[in-house]
């Protein structure tokens, strides 16, 4: 599947035969773009998180050079109906890359790739140790860390509660439990250092990846019953609930002048807490996102694939220093965030990067 060849053989090779009668055109070897599949577990596409975030990073490369990509009709909802997928995938000798996402698939990836050494996969969000696999995770607590320090201090301007609340999808995720941790990290560096006198209220665990009710009801309580000033929320596809919740909140808060803030994550989903989200304008509710950049990364991935430049049995973490991993440019809560946090932000992020702070 030499790429560069597909590419030139793919250019339409044009013989004009002069004769008597004229000239006669044949066209041979016509255009085929190249072929990419995306596969996770369910929810799939549509998870306002990981998946959705890959599939910009796959349109964004699709602008700049023939790509078809494709993802299952439906998502296999365990890593056995996975691996029956990738086993059919792999086997068409069809795809110029299988993209997988999640470290729960590392396991399978690495069984079908052993079983077929011809296909290339990427894995996305763990590690898989092939020839033929490229994978990447992401320091998702140096980012997590940043956004806990922003966190603790709108709760501090929050005069009346300064309360901090987390809503995970679930306990014993990985990169969620890495986020929580180093979110917690952050907040507990600005609280001490700047006195702000925050405090966390809990932790709740929706036990799903994809419950959006569960979500609704857990955000109406932090902010109506607990009296929670910001929330961090790492839910995956129950990000949907965790929007509802916060136009439940908004809608039955007694201050004034307080939006139901959330700091988000998985993707930039600063957009998805503005009072129309389909319109880029006004003020978020989203203060910030803390992002692994797994769309940079799979831009990345494939492109070197499709030039012949697969760096096969390769293996990166991307921490904050990569660029690859921090906070979102807090576009639409600029007006609300002040300078001497951001500030503070910034010093933080260095202290991270020269290795000043570390994590466990």
């Amino acid at each position: 599947m030499n790429s560069r060849v597909n590419l030139l053989t793919s250019l339409v090779i044009v013989i004009i035969v002069f004769g008597a009668v004229g000239g006669i055109l044949l066209v041979s070897n016509p255009f085929r773009p190249n072929n990419v599949m995306l596969v996770s577990l369910a929810p799939g596409r549509g998870d306002l998180s990981v998946v959705d975030n890959v599939w910009e990073g796959l349109l964004d490369l699709q602008g700049d050079m023939a790509l078809d990509i494709q993802s299952p009709e439906e998502f296999p909802e365990t890593p056995a109906e996975a691996r029956v997928l990738l086993e059919e995938y792999a086997a068409t000798g069809y795809y110029e890359l299988i993209v997988v996402l999640g470290d729960e698939l590392a396991g399978i990836v690495k069984t079908v790739a052993d079983a077929f050494p011809t296909q290339r996969f990427a894995l996305i969000g763990g590690q898989a140790d092939a020839d033929n696999i490229i994978s990447a995770t992401f320091a998702v607590e140096e980012a997590a860390f940043i956004g806990g320090v922003l966190a603790a201090f709108l709760a501090a301007n929050d005069e009346d509660r300064k309360n901090i609340g987390i809503i995970q999808a679930v306990s014993g995720d990985h990169d969620i439990d890495a986020m929580v941790d180093g979110f917690l990290m952050g907040v507990e560096a600005a609280n001490s250092t700047f006195n702000l006198n925050v405090s966390l209220i809990n932790i709740w665990t929706i036990g799903s990846y994809n419950d959006s009710e569960t979500a609704r009801n857990l955000v109406a309580s932090a902010f109506g019953i607990y009296h929670a000033s910001i929330l961090f929320t790492p839910v995956r596809a129950s990000m949907q609930g965790i929007r509802l919740g916060m136009e439940d909140a908004n809608n039955t808060l007694f201050y004034e002048d307080r939006m139901p803030l959330v700091i988000a994550a998985d993707m930039n989903l600063d957009y998805y807490g503005l009072p129309n989200p389909e319109i880029a304008f006004g003020r978020s509710w989203i203060a910030t996102s803390v992002i692994p950049r797994s769309d940079f990364v799979i831009y990345d991935f494939v492109n070197a694939t499709l030039w012949d430049e697969f760096p096969g049995g390769t293996h990166t973490h991307y921490n904050l220093g990569s660029g690859y991993v921090n906070i979102t440019d807090l576009q639409f809560s600029n007006t609300y965030i002040m300078e001497t946090w951001t500030n503070a932000t910034q010093d933080y992020q260095a202290a991270i990067i020269n290795g000043t702070i570390t994590f466990p």
